[in-house]
């Protein structure tokens, strides 16, 4: 790479570092005569495509930022398979660097460098770009002590790949939000808790959260709080201590709101000193005089007359290339028609008539366009060019398969995070089992190590707890409604919804109705709801009549119900158990108005009462 020319004017001169995603290089504009910095991708990412779009896309935004606090973009190209960006050359060290070697840094110092950061990012917040990953390697200060926010124009193209992918780039996760673990919106909070994680990095020399896996650090990141920073440290003063705990609140509405709020309150602190504390700041702000300037001319350089003569060349150069091919400013104009959906031929077919040509510049997986057919086209559909043009296309892989890892014993919130992750989608089906506990996965499919889509369903059988033992529902009928929620307690069940309705047989406030009956076997905790008796209906006072009965000789046991009718309806009454011949039964009837009473043995109709 070293002595390449990319884009006809920069030319490479040495490697300055190596990142997750890209490696930088000193180089040399020989159009303007200066030297910048040249961020080019790996190969890994330069073949992803989709990768490579949304890196164009937020480049080519961050490149609209200009701030003393944000790394400069001066141009965005591509030369073949090899994807660039130019940026301004800096002198000085990472924020990372700077921690590795000196951490815990002073408190004015940590001050100074966190307000930089914030001036920065309220500038790109007020544009509409949020940056997604900040971290001590994307800060880097000058030799004058300046802070300058790096690799806005990757942050957004990395979001998604920042757990998944291997390498180095998985250190991100040590600094990003709740939120971003969770795969959850992101907005300007978000980067304001990531500074919340590298101000406490800067004064206890320790990140917030550590783990072997990735995986593990972004749980801790939802779930745990962080080692309070004056246990780490003892000289941080509790109101800056306060001032990181609101910044890594887990809850995007518990942090400042803007990265101007956070500034302004580390400010403040530093001016009016740690009150009550007996640390007291100096009242006064400086830049940072911790990396030694180098020697140099400071100067800026004149354009040589031999670089404007080449540059006048190029340009006449230009237009006549312009002016003699693809018919010059007479050439036939065409609109470039919609390509996404069709097959390579299905699309040539479509341009023939247009005298435009197809040609594929990549594939991509896709879990919504299906193989072999076109996901983006360049120019876009509607856009005017002129005949003999090549329409470039992408056309879809089918979706991405994946390596599905087991996440059997695993906690459900565990497994369903890691699997998500990956792109899959997660489904839970409850089930009791007497080995897992509650939570617990017991099973999955696809299972560990198959090949999965991205974007498809894993399900997985999800632990309820040991399975619950039956019991029988016990007779609530006449009960009060204290009396009732006891006897179900005793029984191991819950008093589910109460109602009310009429009842001649009840008195008010007593059960008059339970689901389900007694004498029923359910699972231990099932819920039995009930109806509390509000006195008789419309059909006025309620009456009294005994039922004696005598079962005749025949069969050996007899099942009574007996069927009254009255004023307020039908109704079944059941004598409890089982009556043999010659056993006399005796029921008290409350009834309304008049009617009668039908004694039924065994379902079948044996007398009738009268109820005047």
């Amino acid at each position: 790479m070293i002595g390449t020319v990319l884009g006809g004017r920069y030319e490479i001169l040495e490697l300055i570092s190596e990142g997750g995603t890209s490696l930088v290089y000193k180089a040399h504009c020989r159009m303007l005569d200066r030297i910048v910095a040249v961020k080019i991708l790996k190969d890994e990412y330069s073949n992803d495509l989709g990768f490579v779009q949304k890196f164009k896309t937020e480049s080519l935004a961050a490149a609209q930022l200009s701030h003393p606090n944000i790394v400069n973009i001066f141009d965005v190209g591509q030369q073949d398979d090899t994807y660039y960006i130019v940026m301004e050359y800096i002198q000085g060290q990472t924020l990372k660097e700077i921690i590795n070697q000196e951490a815990p840094l002073p408190l004015e110092q940590a001050i100074t460098i966190a307000a930089m950061i914030c001036d920065g990012l309220q500038h790109a917040h007020e544009r509409g770009i949020i940056h997604r990953d900040i971290k001590p390697n994307n800060i880097i200060i000058t030799e004058g002590g300046i802070v300058k926010v790096a690799d806005f124009g990757i942050a957004k193209a990395i979001s998604k790949k920042t757990i998944t992918y291997g390498g180095n780039i998985v250190g991100s996760v040590h600094y990003i939000s709740p939120e971003q673990a969770r795969g959850e919106p992101v907005t300007r909070t978000t980067d304001i808790y990531s500074v919340g994680c590298v101000i406490y990095e800067m004064l206890t020399g320790q990140m917030p959260f550590d783990a072997e896996s990735p995986i593990t650090v972004a749980l801790k990141h939802i779930h745990d709080e962080p080692t309070h920073p004056r246990v780490l440290n003892e000289n941080i003063p509790r109101g800056v201590e306060t001032i990181i705990q609101k910044t890594m609140a887990k809850l995007p509405a518990q942090r400042y709101a803007t990265a101007q709020e956070l500034r302004n309150a580390l400010l403040s602190f530093s001016v009016m000193g740690a009150a009550g504390n007996g640390k007291e700041g100096k009242g006064k702000n400086t830049l940072l005089p911790f990396i030694s300037r180098k020697p140099g001319n400071g100067g800026k350089r004149r354009i040589k007359r031999s670089t404007l003569v080449v540059i006048g060349i190029a340009l006449l150069g230009l237009l006549a290339g312009f002016l003699f091919t693809n018919h010059g400013f007479f050439g036939k104009e065409v609109e470039v028609p919609d390509l996404v959906g069709l097959t390579m031929k299905e699309a040539q077919d479509k341009l023939t008539p247009l005298d435009l040509t197809i040609k594929k510049v990549g594939d991509q997986s896709s879990d919504k366009v299906p193989a072999d057919q076109i996901i983006s086209q360049t120019p876009a559909k509607g856009q005017k060019v002129k005949t003999g043009r090549e329409i470039e296309v992408v056309v879809s892989k089918g979706a991405e398969l994946v390596t599905v890892p087991s996440v059997i014993g695993k906690t459900y919130d565990d497994a369903e995070l890691e699997l998500r992750g990956l792109g899959f989608k997660v489904t839970k089906e409850p089930k009791y089992d007497d080995k897992y506990t509650e939570n617990i996965v017991m099973s999955q499919k696809p299972g560990a190590k198959e090949q999965a889509a991205k974007g498809s369903t894993i399900q997985l059988l999800v632990s309820q707890g040991k399975t619950p033992g039956k019991v029988v529902v016990p007779d609530l009928m006449g009960k009060s409604l204290d009396q009732a929620k006891k006897i179900l307690e005793n029984s191991n069940l819950s008093l589910g919804t109460v109602h009310n309705e009429t009842s001649n047989q009840y008195a008010i406030n007593k059960v008059c109705q339970q689901n389900p009956n007694a004498g029923t076997q359910v699972d231990e905790k099932s819920i039995v709801e009930i109806s509390l008796s509000t006195g008789p209906g419309s059909g006025g006072a309620v009456k009294s009549k005994s039922i004696n009965y005598t079962i005749p000789d025949g069969q050996t046991t007899n099942t009574v119900v007996i069927q009254v009718t009255d004023g307020n309806g039908s109704r079944s009454i059941s004598v409890p158990g089982t009556r043999k011949p010659g056993e006399p039964v005796s029921v008290n009837i409350n009834y309304v108005g008049s009617g009668r009473a039908d004694v039924y043995l065994n379902d079948s109709f044996a007398v009738s009462y009268s109820l005047p």
